[in-house]
């Protein structure tokens, strides 16, 4: 097994005024913006007028231990369909969106409502991570990676039938 150590340095941060627990518990996420650093700020030019974008993030209040983890119940899912963590089956974590995991890196796609080039600032909605998550990468979302025909697996139907809902 090769084993690489690599290093990533941020190219901004997360800002808005939500504590993490609304955060957590936001199905739709949050509004607040993405602040891009000084050295990185010309690499926004040309972003303007994409209606999402794609934002990588370092997953920073995540302890060493739950960096072990490899089966979870997916608690955040459960939280935001209203069930209990009774009603959630043990699914290994890379069928998850757990932030406890080996490398936490969160993908998430945001609305982007405008880009202020001069301040480095993207404005966007639609945020799940917390305020001060470190931003690795940001990329335009473009219909290349459009899915048409999502499906998922019996156990993630059957969460969303059990809180009536439905799961695509």
């Amino acid at each position: 097994m090769v084993e690489e150590v690599f290093v990533l340095r941020p190219i901004g941060i997360v800002k808005h005024s939500y504590s993490d627990e609304y955060v957590r518990n936001a199905f739709q996420g949050v509004d607040g913006f993405i602040e891009v650093f000084h050295e990185y700020r010309i690499g926004l030019r040309g972003l303007e007028g994409f209606s999402h974008v794609i934002i990588l993030a370092y997953l920073h209040k995540v302890k060493e231990e739950q960096k072990k983890v490899l089966v979870v119940k997916p608690r955040g899912l459960g939280r935001k369909l209203g069930l209990s963590i009774e009603d959630l089956p043990e699914v290994g974590v890379f069928a998850t969106n757990s932030p406890h995991r080996p490398n936490p890196i969160a993908i998430t796609i945001v609305k982007l409502k405008n880009v202020d080039l001069d301040k480095g600032v993207l404005y966007v909605e639609n945020l799940d991570l917390y305020n001060e998550t470190p931003v690795i990468d940001i990329k335009p979302y473009t219909l290349d990676k459009k899915v048409d025909c999502v499906e998922v697996p019996q156990w993630f139907r059957d969460l969303f039938l059990k809180a009536g809902k439905s799961a695509i």
